[in-house]
């Protein structure tokens, strides 16, 4: 699992991240190369002003640390962004 913070998006007065899980597989079979991946949001951080939410995937309220603990650094990275 690779998890990273998505690049923000401006929605209004919002600032918009999402934090992303992304997997790539690769494999060789019979002279070919099969190559596949998926990314999916685990949580989404909304900044209105100094004021940071978090959301998990599953719409539930996020803290802090559960955000420093699923991508270290990204909470106040969110806050810096602009």
């Amino acid at each position: 699992m690779t998890v990273t913070l998505d690049q923000m998006i401006e929605i209004g007065s919002y600032r918009v991240m999402a934090i992303s899980d992304s997997v790539v597989c690769a494999k060789h079979r019979n002279g070919s190369v099969i190559v596949a991946g998926q990314k999916r949001p685990v949580a989404v951080l909304i900044r209105q002003d100094s004021a940071l939410t978090a959301f998990g995937a599953d719409g539930m309220p996020m803290t802090r640390d559960q955000i420093d603990k699923l991508c270290p650094g990204a909470w106040v990275k969110a806050l810096e962004v602009d």
